[in-house]
């Protein structure tokens, strides 16, 4: 699993790569997460890479969103591929704003 950062304006786009699975997210957990939590600002979370996603992963997603909402920020998923996406919309898409665009998820974070 890799992942990348990118200032989009105001907002962070976090983009990840290959398998979302236990063994990826307990060796880059603390690392994506000390990367968007403390800064406190308004994620996008680019899934087009994400080949699987693992409830570890789901995880992950989770404990991100709750961590930016205590620092007044949010958090929005897009570019889920199908499986990816349809594996999100049973889970988490009650927490967590999922879209197809990065345009879209852009316009998810305004107030």
């Amino acid at each position: 699993m890799e992942f990348d950062l990118t200032p989009i304006g105001e907002a962070i786009r976090l983009s990840l790569r290959g398998r979302l699975d236990t063994a990826a997210v307990e060796a880059m957990q603390s690392r994506v997460l000390e990367s968007i939590v403390p800064a406190g600002r308004n994620t996008i979370v680019d899934l087009s890479g994400v080949s699987f996603l693992a409830s570890q992963g789901v995880r992950l997603l989770i404990t991100a969103t709750h961590g930016l909402r205590q620092r007044n920020a949010s958090l929005v998923l897009f570019g889920a591929q199908p499986l990816v996406a349809e594996s999100l919309n049973l889970v988490i898409r009650q927490i967590i704003p999922m879209t197809d665009t990065q345009a879209h998820a852009l316009e998810l974070l305004a107030p």
